[in-house]
């Protein structure tokens, strides 16, 4: 990625997209979670890792995209952007769903289910460009870090930023 002058970077925090050299909003869509199995040998400082499931609505993204794609994404104060998951979804008739775990990306050997490792620039503060070269074509999304006390409990709900890639 380039480095994006600060005047183009939107102030609010969220994820964006380059679309025709501007920065448009990636709308997110409200992820449901369903716990499954426990997993075994995982367990650290007494807290029982499980795979989660989330689940989206709709088949399909509203969002297309053609790659490359640049994402920018402009993080809480505190937040870095190793803490965000790029993930690949799962298409079914009516919905879209993910595997991952508790406890974040980094206490699992191996990652994550479906996490795809991306590379990402620091543009700014609070900034991070993301830029995806290759990318099978299916359903994607970004999810940001969930504040602790509603981290992955099953029946919560997180933000998913959802994208598909397309020919």
């Amino acid at each position: 990625g380039t480095s994006i002058p600060a005047t183009e970077v939107p102030p609010d925090v969220g994820i964006y997209v380059k679309r025709h050299n501007k920065w448009e909003d990636v709308n997110p869509e409200i992820v449901d979670w369903k716990t499954g199995g426990v997993l075994k040998n995982t367990v650290t400082i007494g807290v029982v890792k499980q795979d989660l499931n989330g689940h989206l609505n709709g088949p399909t993204s509203q969002l297309g995209l053609a790659l490359p794609i640049e994402f920018l994404v402009v993080t809480k104060e505190g937040v870095a952007v190793t803490e965000y998951q790029l993930l690949r979804l799962h298409q079914n008739s009516n919905n879209r769903e993910f595997r991952t775990v508790t406890g974040g990306v980094f206490h699992v050997s191996g990652g994550a289910r479906d996490t795809i490792p991306f590379e990402w620039t620091k543009t700014g503060p609070r900034a991070y460009d993301i830029t995806i070269e290759k990318l099978p074509k299916g359903e994607y999304g970004l999810l940001p870090p969930e504040p602790i006390e509603s981290r992955h409990a099953a029946g919560s709900q997180a933000k998913l930023y959802p994208f598909t890639v397309v020919e």
